[in-house]
């Protein structure tokens, strides 16, 4: 495919690859970088770079050597529910169950699906085929906010605010155990498990990690409630660092000591994002908020509180 583009007044400060993701249907991002890469995008007859800024009258030559990418349409109804939704983002509320995308044993059925079929025109949104939209990720059985970009620029916007660490994440979690203090932290570094490859694990040898908790509520049957504020984003950093410090989270089948006795009504593990205070890219800073879920509300109304 050649194709001859020229960058208007509306395309101008657009970064290349994204000002060439939205003027060419049916291409990646990731593919449209591979072609600049590779020399196959020219602007004003010279090689550039992904991020070189666009100008008023730029003129960009496309050969891509790739087909588009035809994504066929994903029958799938879930009920997801919608928190906040503007021209730029969709913030939901994530349904514990509902992977955010595809993965292992999982095609179907996740939160992109869900958000290709809703926002058709969004569909290549983002790095990765197949994630249209997603900015981070839950856990499949992690419930709460999560916010997904609809179009390339609020990917970017967002993407850069969590590799910047900008984003204020905070979570619930019933663990088993009764911390003896109020509140800690730890900066126990994360990476792959050597013995479990579906696990992570502390590791000084993996990236850093650190995480704000507070106890909440002590139950006198020894679960407690705690408030946890990721300040990183690895993968099942919550559940590890909790697990490491001797209170894994209720439910958790990966990170949990043998023996434990679950509460009544637990099926899956208790942990919860409720709160996210991000600046969405039109500069409003906004905190969202997710209710506890009924499953997670209805094991703790079962317990009774230390103090009671």
């Amino acid at each position: 495919m050649q194709q001859r583009l020229l960058v208007s007044e509306g395309s101008a400060g657009q970064r290349l690859d994204v000002f060439c993701t939205s003027a060419l249907s049916g291409y990646s991002r990731s593919a449209i970088q591979r072609s600049i890469k590779d020399g196959s995008v020219l602007v004003n007859g010279k090689p550039a770079k992904a991020r070189q800024v666009m100008k008023v009258g730029d003129v960009v030559h496309v050969s891509i050597k790739v087909a588009p990418v035809i994504v066929p349409a994903v029958q799938v109804d879930l009920n997801i529910p919608i928190v906040h939704e503007d021209r730029d983002v969709v913030v939901i509320n994530k349904p514990a169950g509902i992977a955010a995308h595809a993965g292992v044993g999982i095609q179907s059925g996740t939160v992109a699906n869900w958000f290709a079929k809703r926002y058709p025109n969004a569909i290549n949104v983002g790095e990765v085929e197949g994630r249209s939209g997603i900015v981070h990720r839950l856990d499949k059985d992690t419930s709460g906010v999560m916010i997904l970009a609809k179009n390339e620029n609020a990917y970017i916007h967002l993407k850069k605010q969590f590799q910047l660490r900008r984003p204020k994440k905070e979570y619930l979690a019933l663990v088993f155990g009764v911390p003896g203090g109020r509140d800690g932290r730890i900066t126990r570094s994360i990476g792959r498990s050597r013995r479990n490859p579906m696990r992570r694990a502390v590791d000084d040898a993996g990236k850093d990690a650190a995480t704000d908790w507070i106890v909440e509520e002590k139950y006198a049957s020894g679960y407690s409630l705690i408030r946890a504020f990721p300040k990183t984003g690895r993968m099942h950093q919550i559940r590890v660092h909790l697990h490491f410090l001797g209170y894994p989270i209720v439910g958790d089948q990966l990170y949990t000591f043998k023996r434990k006795k679950q509460p009544q009504g637990v099926t899956r593990h208790l942990l919860h994002a409720e709160k996210l205070t991000i600046t969405l890219p039109n500069g409003d800073t906004k905190t969202f908020t997710a209710p506890l879920p009924e499953d997670f509300a209805g094991v703790l109304a079962g317990l009774s509180s230390q103090s009671s």
